[in-house]
């Protein structure tokens, strides 16, 4: 479990005084040892800033070594409880300071080691770029920024670790928690920024790491730089592979590439600038629509979430757009000050109010058509005013046939896999007991069609309920729409009334809940109007849930 303890960091950092106890516990007493490592590091009579100080255990050791210590935390009960723990010896310079990693409080080149340890998983991708562009900064040449993180091991190891930490994700989702960042991509930071390893050490396989980076200047010989991803491949069968795995598994899973710029063509300072989700899909389609057109194309950091549903989920909004300025420098290789928004990030990017939470932002917004296959002619004609096509994202029928192929292998993979698996597992250990139960394996398979037919129902019939924008009562028409379906269905294969009754229930649950999750397909209601309707839903559809497959099981059983 080591390897995953520290995704459960922001949970204990809700109890600091317990916290460095409770992480030792968690990480069996690695951090001791990275910590005993970073003291052997760092030596004495330095000037060093300690970013991510927790309860400042680490920075008090630091201190008492002879160093000139500042240590700052963005946790206001972190930074008080060291405070209660300050070492008692007059000499010792420490000073706690509550701090971010934007706005390091030192001066440029006054510090000779930065630490930081356990806070990178804390941190997203473009967060690590600017943290290490503002240490660069803060660093005397030739200074050292030691870091120690949760990494991810290799070869075998690796399989082991997303499968704990798989386990621990749905525990933290169970608490309501954020989880932290997967340290993917930030040995490709290193080298562009100004950076080199100078040294580095592993704790159990790999999964945790310290590393002793110098200051040195980047790899073009400027003092700091930026780092820019490799260009991903879109075209040929790779790339279709990749917009069929999406589909085909139901657009649950986030398919994040790098942040960060990519080029359509050969752009220069005069080319367009494209905004869009870092979501593999949404890449590929954009960078196809875009062929023969020479732009920029800045992947914001969305978690690897589309574009309408990052926006909903306050995954692409203006916090996002503002780091992506930031950390990419995407204005010091353009002379244009405008980004090109995509029209479905409008209900999460506020334009006017970006100025006021980045005064120095450098680029005006414009918000592009709602298709990225309608961008090359609305870069060619740059209308004042775009036609309705352009704007209004229509649920056409091929849009409402990918929905029903999407949703309904989401259903099957994320909710009905597992209960299907145990469910046959149980019925072929009642098999060897008695024979009764081998004529209800087919049964199982009538359950899926249950869940495909419903889906096929709201998706060919949806725009049969355009008569209210509310999903709440979509889900009710459907519902009662797919009662009477699936009940005919039901006649025709057992002709029993007895059975229809006994799965009403489970049938009308079936389309509530997946017309509520259509209208993430949809996008024919805004975010904030669905926000307002779930508090409703979760009360209806839960009781429904558990109702349903009650009496679904009697049915199940006795029929």
């Amino acid at each position: 479990m080591i390897n995953i303890a520290v995704t459960f960091m922001r949970k204990l950092e809700l109890e600091p005084d317990t916290y460095d106890e409770k992480f030792t516990v968690l990480t069996k007493g690695v951090n001791v040892e990275v910590k005993d490592w970073v003291l052997e590091r760092i030596g004495t009579s330095k000037s060093i800033l300690e970013v991510g100080c927790g309860t400042g255990a680490l920075a008090v050791k630091m201190a008492q070594k002879g160093n000139d210590v500042l240590a700052i935390d963005k946790n206001f009960q972190m930074i008080n409880t060291a405070m209660k723990n300050y070492p008692s010896e007059k000499d010792v310079k420490l000073i706690y300071q509550i701090g971010t990693i934007r706005e390091l409080p030192a001066v440029e080149k006054s510090k000779d080691i930065i630490v930081s340890t356990f806070m990178l998983s804390e941190l997203r991708p473009f967060e690590q770029q600017i943290f290490l562009r503002s240490a660069w900064k803060v660093l005397k040449p030739g200074g050292k920024l030691i870091v120690a993180a949760e990494f991810i091991p290799s070869g075998f190891w690796k399989i082991i670790f997303k499968i704990k930490r798989w386990w621990y994700k749905k525990k933290l989702r169970r608490l309501r928690l954020p989880s932290t960042s997967l340290v993917k991509w930030f040995f490709n930071y290193i080298e562009p920024i100004g950076f080199k390893i100078s040294t580095e050490t592993k704790w159990k396989r790999g999964s945790i790491r310290a590393l002793e980076l110098e200051k040195v200047g980047n790899s073009n010989g400027d003092e700091l730089g930026y780092y820019r991803p490799p260009q991903r491949k879109f075209k040929g069968i790779q790339g279709q592979v990749q917009i069929y795995k999406c589909i085909f598994t139901g657009q649950a899973d986030h398919i994040p590439i790098e942040p960060g710029i990519y080029q359509s063509g050969k752009p220069d300072e005069k080319s367009p600038i494209i905004v869009t989700a870092n979501y593999i899909y949404t890449y590929i389609k954009v960078m196809r629509s875009l062929k023969g057109i020479d732009a920029w194309v800045l992947c914001v950091d969305s978690r690897g979430i589309n574009v309408w549903c990052a926006a909903r989920g306050d995954d692409f909004g203006n916090k996002q757009l503002i780091e992506a300025v930031e950390a990419t420098g995407i204005d010091k290789i353009t002379n244009r000050k405008t980004l090109i928004l995509p029209q479905l990030s409008a209900g999460g990017v506020a334009a006017p109010l970006i100025s006021s939470e980045s005064p120095d932002f450098p680029f005006n917004i414009l918000y592009g058509p709602v298709w990225a296959k309608y961008l090359p002619k609305y870069l060619k004609e740059r209308p004042a005013k775009k036609p309705d096509k352009w704007k209004l994202a229509r649920f056409t029928s091929s849009h409402r046939l990918r929905a029903f192929i999407t949703h309904t292998t989401f259903l099957l993979r994320k909710i009905f896999l597992w209960p299907t698996v145990i469910l046959l597992l149980l019925l072929l250990g009642l098999s060897f007991i008695n024979t009764f139960w081998i004529g209800k394996f087919w049964r199982v398979g009538e359950i899926w069609l249950w869940i495909a037919l419903a889906n096929f129902l709201i998706a060919s019939l949806f725009p049969l309920t355009n008569f209210t924008r509310k999903f709440l009562f979509k889900g009710i028409f459907f519902g009662i729409l797919n009662l009477l379906f699936l009940g005919g269905i039901t006649w025709v294969l057992h002709h029993s009334l007895l059975l229809i009754i006994w799965n009403s229930c489970f049938y009308f649950w079936l389309a509530f809940f997946s017309t509520m999750s259509f209208s993430g397909y949809s996008m024919t209601t805004s975010p904030a109007e669905i926000q307002q309707e779930y508090p409703i839903f979760r009360k209806i559809h839960l009781p429904l849930l558990f109702i349903g497959l009650i009496t679904v099981t009697f049915g199940f059983i006795f029929f």
